[in-house]
């Protein structure tokens, strides 16, 4: 594995301030029909949008949809973004904001929860149903309603390979997550309950997985991760789960992160078959630091501005996976920042 490349430390990934509704704004909307809460609502939101004829809204299924109507957004001189869909349509909207860099000035991004999990929405979107959320959107973007908060956030950059394309997100997963990613995908098909569809639902499987392992079950296979962070090796070993973030919490509101160093990517890592799995399982999800979540109980968790991992199975960003070929290599680094609006 290469020697790290020279960084430039990024700011502090959590800021906020207030954004008020001073004067309208040049709206694009990217709608992707088959998000799994837009596909049962997209025909009231396009009513609401008929309403408004200063937005421009394009519906979206790809990156490629998405990288095209942004280019189209930028040439109309767009002001503000906004994406509803879920966290698949955020990440290739970031994607092609960051590496096609079609604006002048990276505008700011609004994210109307139109997903199922919305685990990126659920931390710096809006709140409330799509319909709901859109109306005040755009209420906002006319120049009235309440006064916006404008969050900043660090955006991670993964790069797979000297010949692929750098992906940007928000929530890089390998090892176990994916796994479960991949399971939860298919319960979800499979529920009945549209809260077992969302947060609820994705609760009770993680839940279910920390209990067999907890009993010592092998419900996930050892994935060995040879790791390096901001330039220091941590050498080769088998990982449960692996996460890197900029995400203040992760849907349903666990917060498994609790570095204390200056840097704009949160990493955790759980070793497999870490020591008092059921005691530290408390801390570990609210980020709190205890007795038992120490480096040599097998958790560890650091604030830093680059890793790079050698892995030998599939690795997600933001639930997408990046690539399943052996033995690959892959840099995980800041890649920017953007500003969210929530309303």
């Amino acid at each position: 594995m290469s020697m790290l490349a020279e960084y430039n430390a990024g700011p502090a990934p959590y800021t906020s301030d207030l954004w008020d509704a001073v004067r309208p704004r040049r709206l694009g909307i990217l709608i992707n029909p088959q998000s799994g809460t837009t596909q049962h609502s997209l025909q009231p939101l396009l009513q609401i949008l008929d309403r408004y004829k200063s937005a421009i809204h394009r519906l979206v299924v790809g990156p490629k949809d998405v990288s095209d109507a942004l280019a189209e957004m930028a040439a109309q001189q767009v002001e503000v973004v906004a994406v509803c869909g879920g966290d698949g349509t955020v990440h290739a909207a970031l994607t092609a904001l960051f590496h096609a860099s079609p604006f002048t000035v990276r505008p700011p991004v609004v994210l109307i929860a139109g997903g199922t999990t919305n685990m990126t929405a659920a931390d710096v979107g809006m709140e409330g149903k799509p319909m709901r959320a859109l109306e005040r959107l755009l209420a906002w973007s006319d120049g009235r309603g309440p006064a916006g908060r404008r969050i900043r956030r660090a955006i991670l950059r993964v790069d797979c390979g000297p010949d692929s394309t750098p992906r940007f997100g928000m929530f890089f997963s390998a090892a176990g997550i994916v796994h479960v990613t991949r399971v939860r995908r298919a319960t979800r098909r499979q529920a009945r309950s549209g809260l077992m569809r969302g947060g609820l639902g994705t609760a009770v499987t993680v839940g279910r997985y920390l209990v067999g392992l907890a009993l010592g079950r092998r419900v996930v296979e050892p994935t060995p991760i040879a790791v390096r962070l901001d330039g220091e090796l941590h050498g080769t070993h088998n990982y449960l789960a692996l996460l890197i973030t900029t995400l203040a919490r992760l849907n349903p509101g666990i917060r498994p992160y609790w570095g204390k160093e200056d840097g704009p990517l949160r990493y955790t890592a759980v070793s497999y078959q870490p020591q008092d799995l059921l005691r530290a399982a408390p801390s570990l999800i609210s980020g709190r630091p205890s007795r038992y979540l120490t480096p040599e109980a097998g958790y560890t968790s650091r604030n830093i501005h680059e890793a790079v991992l050698q892995v030998e199975t599939a690795c997600a960003l933001d639930g997408q996976i990046l690539t399943s070929e052996p033995s690959h290599v892959l840099t995980v680094s800041y890649g920017g920042e953007v500003d969210f609006v929530r309303l």
